[in-house]
């Protein structure tokens, strides 16, 4: 016990320093990530945290350069720094119970007059702590007044802002399950218990008061109770918080890489579309064109005055309009055996393996053998997109660096566990991390990361295996069991 205790003591300035850094980079990470389109009720919040993370940092700041002003200040100017530092802390706690109250009212879809209830606290406090300080506060006891303020701050403002910011985050469970990525569902549980903790031990412990619930939970009793300094438990929460945070923010790629994956699929159906129009307008059309334009003369030939030889013309005529209409219905049942599935339907990942290779346009230089074995319904529409995207880069990765005539695709196993498979019969790279650490370049080691965070984003692994002068083999495994059915992983993503 001495010795933790000795350790803080000694490095308080260090600790005064890193402590609120940990929050002001989440606020400043949570402010550089665009949220404005996204569907989730998190990303309509996350502002009022950044703002708690980033005052929160600059109040405590506070707790390590106020004092080195002491020498330069007089005590009456030191006093309005420290009145500063405790109204800006307080109202960094504001928004952390703004941000959790904002989010509970997103999601069970209360009347916005409850965002009232954190502002009426924060008015309650400021009215006291300015309104109350002629009456009870001289040069003696400045010292006590600060720290009954910031007590009755963090009881307030801290502890329930923290307790439901923690559970408006339980709550958000349902729309990551939906999104189909069970790493983040995971990573929102642990951000949800940072929180908490940090509602406990930056709310509800405090510094030992002659008030309730002070003197039953303060931070003497937590000391002599655990042995651990309350501070480094406040320190831990702060870190776990601003990591587990930030980490969230990664779901809001991965919705854009959804979004931009269905633009693109929006965009190929237009151009489809302007393809199929253009075929009709400068071939169906312009042929009945044509036969009605017959049909008319024949018409015409009928309704003639010289009616010699009218009926045996006539009749020839309508023997080619007939051969015409026959070569054109011919014409029309062809070109619809070509069209593709219809576009108010969903192409499974078969389909957009195929749609892939085809729009690679790669067969010419490598021969693709595609073998797809995958038994009852399809993965959810966010990791077709992540498998899509693997794909095409292993693929790519073939064509630029691995010499090889013939690559095999395999796809094999079921909605709950199934295996994605690129092999090539290329040069190979012997040791595989070696070879991305030393002799390749940088894009190529970023596809490698970047292929094995979308595997990871959607629950799987992605394992390399090569052997120099053999080739490369590719596999991603992937398992989805406890996960929600009847494809309502899908809801977010189709709606995306």
């Amino acid at each position: 016990m001495s010795i933790l205790a000795t350790f803080f003591e000694t490095n308080h300035v260090v600790i005064s320093f890193v402590y609120p850094l940990t929050f002001f980079l989440m606020g400043f990470g949570i402010l550089l990530k665009n949220t404005v389109h996204s569907h989730f009720y998190l990303a309509k919040s996350l502002y009022y945290l950044a703002l708690f993370g980033i005052l929160h940092g600059i109040a405590d700041w506070g707790v390590a350069f106020i004092p080195l002003q002491k020498s330069y200040l007089n005590a009456s100017q030191i006093y309005v720094l420290e009145s500063i530092q405790f109204i800006i802390n307080a109202i960094s706690f504001f928004f952390l119970f703004y941000f959790g109250m904002h989010l509970l009212i997103q999601t069970k879809k209360w009347d916005r007059k409850f965002l009232f209830i954190p502002m009426f606290v924060l008015l309650v406090w400021f009215s006291h702590f300015i309104f109350l300080e002629p009456i009870f506060v001289d040069e003696k006891n400045q010292d006590w007044w600060f720290a009954i303020s910031d007590i009755w701050a963090r009881y307030l403002l801290a502890f329930p802002g923290g307790a439901i910011s923690s559970y408006a985050l339980f709550l958000q469970k349902r729309q990551f399950q939906s999104f189909g990525v069970p790493s983040m569902t995971r990573i929102l549980y642990l951000a949800m218990g940072s929180v908490a903790s940090y509602a406990l031990a930056g709310g509800l412990i405090v510094p030992y008061a002659p008030v309730l619930p002070a003197i039953l939970f303060n931070s003497d009793l937590f000391f002599h109770t655990t042995g651990i300094p309350i501070e480094l438990f406040r320190g831990l929460s702060a870190f776990l918080m601003a990591f587990f945070i930030l980490k969230i923010l990664k779901v809001f790629d991965l919705e854009y890489q959804n979004y931009f994956y269905q633009a693109e699929k929006t965009k190929a159906v237009v151009e489809e579309r302007s393809k199929i129009a253009r075929d009709l307008h400068d071939g169906m059309i312009q042929s009945i064109y044509a036969t009605g334009l017959q049909l008319e003369r024949v018409r015409n030939m009928l309704l003639t005055d010289n009616k010699e030889n009218k009926i045996e013309q006539s009749a020839i005529e309508l023997q080619v309009i007939v051969k015409r209409l026959n070569d054109l219905i011919r014409e029309i049942r062809g070109y619809i055996k070509k069209l593709k599935m219809p576009v108010n339907q969903e192409a499974t990942m078969k389909e957009e393996i195929k749609r892939l290779i085809e729009e690679m346009d790669i067969k010419h230089e490598l021969q693709i053998l595609f073998q797809y074995d995958f038994q009852g319904e399809d993965p959810p529409l966010s990791q077709t997109v992540q498998i899509y995207y693997i794909v095409k880069e292993a693929l790519s990765n073939v064509l630029r660096h691995a010499n090889a005539s013939k690559v095999m695709i395999s796809v094999q196993g079921n909605r709950k566990k199934y295996e994605v498979e690129i092999e090539d019969n290329g040069t190979g790279m012997g040791n595989i991390e070696g070879y991305i650490e030393k002799e390749e370049p940088e894009f190529f080691r970023q596809g490698i990361k970047n292929m094995r965070f979308r595997a990871q984003s959607i629950g799987g692994s992605l394992i390399i295996s090569s052997v120099k002068g053999v080739g490369t083999r590719l596999t991603l495994q992937v398992k989805n069991e406890g996960r929600m059915e009847n494809g309502q992983e899908d809801q977010i993503a189709a709606s995306g």
